[in-house]
């Protein structure tokens, strides 16, 4: 399995700010006072309770909506995962692709494998470290080879405006016979 990225697929370029002696610039942040210059990566992993103390990170639990601790999920990497479908590709559609990776099938089994390369599509679910959430990953094929689309669903509702029904012809041709410009209307 490999991730494909855009820098992967077509290069990367990125420019690099120097200083007077050709040294590149890193960012730094000012404290709000400005008595401090915080160096990147200072901050990055500091969790503060409310009252202003710092919380190791070893020490937090993660809770649903209702405050009850949630139970950790392990990673799907190397494991058996249950798949669904094919289904109706519009699903793919539903979710914000955030990771697509190629994936070197050692073993597919012969159904899955002719429905994959008819074009269906089939979701199960993926995690890549574990923790207290995973994503759904579409498994499709196509002439490159296997691929996982991984994603989370946008939630976004399709809106379209309710347009009136289509009016008879007879009512057309009415309108076209009105379309002279009358000047006795001025």
């Amino acid at each position: 399995m490999s991730r494909l990225s855009r820098e992967k697929l077509y290069g990367k370029k990125s420019r690099v700010i120097v200083d007077q002696n050709e040294e590149p610039c890193v960012v730094g942040f000012l404290t709000r006072d400005g008595a401090a210059l915080i160096p990147p990566g200072c901050v990055a992993s500091l969790y503060v309770d409310e009252g202003n103390r710092v919380v190791e990170r070893g020490e937090l639990v993660a809770v649903d909506a209702t405050g009850n601790p949630v139970q950790a999920i392990s990673s799907t990497l190397g494991n058996e995962q249950p798949l669904t479908g094919p289904i109706d590709p519009r699903r793919v559609l539903d979710h914000l692709t955030t990771a697509v990776y190629q994936l070197d099938a050692t073993e597919v089994g012969a159904a899955l494998a002719a429905k994959l390369a008819g074009g269906d599509i089939f979701e199960g679910r993926f995690s890549y470290r574990g923790g207290f959430g995973d994503s759904a990953m579409f498994l499709l094929q196509n002439d490159a080879g296997f691929f996982a689309l991984i994603g989370s669903p946008t939630n976004f509702e399709f809106v379209s405006r309710d347009l009136p029904a289509a009016e008879d012809d007879e009512n057309d041709e009415a309108i076209d016979d009105d379309d002279e410009l009358d000047f006795g209307m001025m």
